[in-house]
């Protein structure tokens, strides 16, 4: 009835509960709508006495534009929940017309974001990579007679440390860059950056607590080999610091700033491979055999590059913290915040299955640390240091090198986490499968040359990094296998982050869970009748059937295969291939006519000159086939146009 009060009318009358500030004055819900009813009228009572709808001229359209603009942010402000998004004018949108706005632009601001980001964690992962690597030629030429019992016990405590890495970062690092990306694609502000200081608190509390578990598992871990208690002894220095470290590297890449999270890593490697270096020449000049206490240093390395790429880390924090503190304390609201445990909760909760994705390759190979000595033990009479050296021939060795180019698909993927992650909240499924392409476009770009570049010029390469001796021919061949394997190495990681980044974490965990059910069901008859390939055998069949199933699901949900960019995979193989046979001929010339006696020298010049023709040919060979464009991007103008294809 008019006039009728409620009870609840009264107690509420005075306070502006339902009321908000427009323009300096206070209106009710009801008010606001009267308003716009009426300014609704008037605007149709002025189009019908111009005889219809007229459509506005680009100046009124900017006005309009900038007023809508206005009153986003002033909502935005008092509203923060609310997406700004679902904030739109009718009749301004009306008004604006359909060629007005794009996505291309969109498109090529992501591909320019995809390809920087990218090109950054490549570069910092390749130089460190190559720099993990390179140590090793001065490295075994030092411990001599004794440098592949030693590789082998360096690689042993090395994949120990990778999966205590793995369990103790908890896969935050990437959950962080996943859920920055997201909280600022949102907008907010409190949010992130409750999100960084709790995590850098978790970093610490996980550092001590798995610094502390190696150390004291030790003995379990050693099974019974005394020098290698001291390797894992030696490693619990830098899982205590490394937590935090990745953290920081997490929120950079959340903010695309990938140039200091690369920068880190470069500088680590340095410092480790000095280190490494001087303590090994200072142990052996004291004490020429002493090539255990050469491999404890080297291991306690780590926690010195570490220290190193902690200092970078923080330099970069202070160089950008005006892009971490972009937005006003004003744009702040506390009683938003989030209980610590529940938003540690969350992290956690986003974070875990990047244990498996950042760590399969090194389960994988565990499996045959804790397996291959024991199958091989119960099938053949071998000595102990003989499997240690076959040991180093399949996995240590080769290991080091593939190593170099893997991670170019760990670059790509950490550089596409976050940026699917903030897309999924604000993009369409189409613009999600166009990255979804793109990815898989720079992903062949980069892994097909790159592995079978290595696999054409392996035997030099080979000689180049290790000691020229009787087993070389079995070295070198183990490395062509673990170049092919590299590949399935690659694309599992990839397809594994980008499910990730998707929020498809079942179908991860699903894919690793029957890959490794595979590698350990071929692993005894494998390695039974091919001893070290078999074990490389098991993991490639186990990482295929890995690859089906998520290949399989990204096919049914999005649309997305690698027949969907079929003819671009094509032409990138067969440039790749292209660049392999002629990387291959230099070695054949170069080995057979001008260096017929292997050296140190002769190796290192057949691989250089022969990895230097073949890039020069795989990269005039892209830019004529036209991908220079999805590399380059607007910058592809500096290129000659004799080298670009013809339109």
């Amino acid at each position: 009835m008019a006039g009728e009060q409620h009870p609840d009318d009264l107690k509420m009358r005075g306070q502006h509960v339902d009321k908000i500030n427009v323009d300096g004055q206070i209106l009710s819900a009801d008010e606001i709508l009267a308003r716009a009813h009426q300014r609704v009228q008037q605007k149709q009572q002025v189009q019908s006495g111009h005889g219809g709808a007229q459509q506005p001229n680009d100046h009124e359209i900017a006005a309009i534009k900038a007023k809508n603009e206005a009153s986003r942010q002033k909502i935005g402000q008092k509203k923060p929940n609310l997406k700004a998004t679902a904030i739109t004018d009718p009749v301004a949108t009306a008004a604006i017309p359909k060629n007005v706005t794009s996505s291309e632009p969109v498109k090529n601001d992501t591909q320019a974001t995809l390809v920087k980001g990218s090109a950054w964690l490549s570069a910092g992962n390749m130089l460190s990579r190559i720099l993990g690597a390179v140590y090793i030629v001065p490295w075994m030429a030092l411990l001599g007679s004794n440098s592949n019992r030693a590789n082998g016990l360096f690689t042993q405590g090395y994949t120990i440390y990778a999966i205590f890495l793995a369990i103790a970062t908890f896969g935050v690092p990437s959950a962080i860059s996943k859920l920055v990306a997201e909280y600022n694609a949102r907008q907010n502000v409190y949010q992130s950056r409750q999100l960084i200081r709790q995590s850098m608190w978790l970093g610490i509390f996980l550092g001590i607590v798995f610094g502390s578990a190696i150390y004291l598992l030790t003995p379990v871990l050693s099974m019974g080999n005394a020098n290698f208690v001291p390797v894992l002894h030696s490693l619990a220095p830098a899982v205590a610091i490394f937590p935090v470290m990745s953290m920081l590297r997490g929120v950079f890449q959340g903010y695309q700033l990938m140039s200091i999270s690369a920068l880190s890593q470069v500088v680590e490697q340095i410092a480790r491979v000095i280190y490494m270096l001087v303590t090994a020449v200072i142990i052996l000049k004291a004490n020429p055999g002493n090539w255990s206490a050469v491999v404890v240093q080297s291991t306690f390395a780590a926690f010195i590059g570490a220290i190193f790429s902690m200092l970078v880390l923080v330099w970069g924090w202070l160089r950008y913290r005006h892009v971490f503190l972009s937005s006003t304390l004003s744009q702040v609201v506390p009683e938003e915040k989030t209980p610590t445990l529940r938003l540690i909760f969350n992290i956690l909760k986003e974070s875990w299955p990047f244990i498996i994705i950042g760590s399969a390759i090194t389960l994988f190979q565990l499996v045959d640390q804790y397996t291959y000595f024991d199958i091989m033990a119960h099938f053949f009479a071998n000595t102990n240091t003989q499997l240690q050296t076959q040991f180093a021939l399949f996995s240590a060795n080769p290991n080091k090198l593939i190593m170099i180019i893997v991670p170019f698909s760990t670059s790509i993927a950490a550089t596409i986490l976050p940026m699917l992650s903030g897309n999924k909240a604000t993009l369409t499924r189409e613009n999600i499968q166009e990255q979804l392409k793109q990815v898989i476009k720079l992903f062949a770009l980069v892994m097909l040359p790159s592995t079978l570049g290595m696999f054409a010029i392996a035997g030099p390469l080979y000689k180049m990094f290790y000691p020229i001796d009787v087993s070389n021919q079995e070295g070198i061949y183990l490395l062509q296998y673990s170049t092919i394997l590299a590949i399935v190495f690659s694309l599992f990681m990839l397809l594994a982050f980008v499910l990730q980044a998707l929020s498809e974490v079942s179908i991860v965990i699903k894919a690793f869970v029957f890959g490794m059910l595979v590698k350990i069901a071929l692993q005894v008859p494998l390695v039974r009748y091919f001893e070290g390939m078999g074990a490389l055998m098991a993991s490639m069949v186990g990482m295929a059937i890995a690859i089906a199933y998520m290949l399989d699901f990204l096919k049914k949900v999005y649309g997305v295969s690698l027949i969907s960019v079929e003819k671009e995979l094509w032409q990138l193989f067969i440039g790749a291939a292209i660049m392999a046979i002629i990387a291959y001929f230099v070695v054949f010339l170069l080995g057979n006519f001008v260096f017929p006696v292997d050296t140190k020298i002769s190796v290192t010049i057949t691989s250089l000159l022969s990895a230097g023709l073949g890039g020069i040919v795989v990269i005039l060979l892209y830019l004529r086939m036209g991908f220079g464009d999805d590399l380059l991007g607007s910058k592809i103008s500096y290129i000659p146009q004799k080298l670009r294809p013809k339109r």
